[in-house]
């Protein structure tokens, strides 16, 4: 209740122990050196206890009130007025205390050469290190303050951008997966249940991701190959591709739709229906590296152009979910168009 003037929250009260803990230091220092010097004696532990005392309360009124409330551009004459109001009031107390309370009451003796103006600007001199040292101490608790909100806020800003990024892969997926639906559904397929099966499972699959940002990579796998069975679907017999697994993908923990975009770019942009050159996909994990490699044939036929959400999409939430911690090679030429993607676990 002392310091409730000071609104003192959990973090200042951290800055004011380690304030007490280094002024208890400073003390301690002063009485080890009067002891080891020896000019230790009861008057000089009083003035030293009191001048230490004076310090403290000089210090914690400049850190938690006058600097927080007038450290700003438009509050010069206030800051400066209250700096000096303090210093006059440390230097009454010094005056009323070692020049009259302790010479009535404590035995000490009385200086009848004193030259209250001397005495007034020595005090005065010797009491501004208090208020810098108040100073450093508040401008550095700012520094660490600030930092950490800046952290925190881009810590939200990226995840307010990974869950925009995610938002949209659900409709970019979803949009070319009916498109392929409907081009199965318009001669009524005997392979239109199955496929809704499949597409069933890619819509699960989407909408999920939205709610995790980690699933098993197991799954990704299985919505990859959902998606590549719903194109055989529609270019049977004439949709041709490898797909290697190698390592355990059961219990690795990965970012929903980072890979699958890369076989939807190969798909589209690729010629799949030719048995010699078929896309060619490989994942290969370790304990401490994923690889992903894509390769496709380009189509030279093909002459839409993609919207682009889907790759750039993954080369922004590799920026922000490993950082220094992944490389994206893309290599074409007048024939291939490969990827290889490399995490590091």
């Amino acid at each position: 209740m002392a310091f409730k003037f000071l609104n003192l929250d959990m973090t200042n009260r951290r800055l004011l122990s380690i304030v007490l803990f280094f002024w208890l230091i400073s003390f301690l220092y002063l009485i080890i050196g009067a002891v080891l010097f020896s000019r230790l004696s009861f008057e000089g532990v009083i003035l030293i206890a009191f001048s230490q005392l004076l310090l403290l309360v000089e210090i914690v009124v400049c850190l938690f009130y006058i600097f927080p409330k007038f450290w700003r551009l438009n509050k010069a004459v206030p800051l400066t007025a209250s700096i000096v109001l303090l210093l006059l009031t440390i230097v009454f107390l010094r005056y009323s205390f070692e020049e009259v309370l302790f010479v009535k009451y404590l035995g000490f003796k009385l200086n009848p050469h004193l030259d209250p103006f001397y005495f007034l600007y020595d005090n005065f001199y010797f009491s501004l290190p208090g208020v810098f040292i108040a100073l450093i101490v508040y401008l550095v608790a700012k520094s660490f303050e600030v930092g950490k909100k800046n952290k925190a806020l881009e810590a939200g800003m990226e995840q307010a951008e990974l869950n925009f990024l995610k938002s949209q892969l659900n409709p970019h997926f979803l949009y070319n997966t009916l498109n392929y639906m409907y081009s199965i559904a318009l001669p009524l397929s005997e392979n239109l249940s199955t496929a809704i099966l499949k597409l069933s499972d890619t819509m699960r699959y989407t909408l999920a991701q939205n709610k995790r940002d980690l699933l098993p990579l197991s799954e990704e796998v299985g919505f990859i190959e959902d998606y590549i069975a719903l194109h055989s679907m529609q270019f049977y017999p004439h949709f041709y591709h490898t797909f290697s697994i190698e390592g355990a993908i059961d219990k690795l923990l990965f970012p929903p739709l980072l890979l699958a975009p890369f076989v939807e770019n190969a798909i589209k942009h690729g010629i799949i229906h030719v048995e010699k050159q078929p896309i060619n996909i490989r994942l290969h994990v370790t304990p401490k590296t994923l690889v992903f490699e894509v390769s496709n044939y380009i189509n030279a036929q093909f002459r839409e152009k993609g919207s682009g959400i889907g790759i750039a999409n993954v080369k922004r939430r590799l920026e922000i979910l490993y950082p220094g911690q992944h490389s994206l090679n893309m290599e074409k030429n007048d024939l291939v168009y490969r990827i290889s993607l490399m995490v590091k676990l």
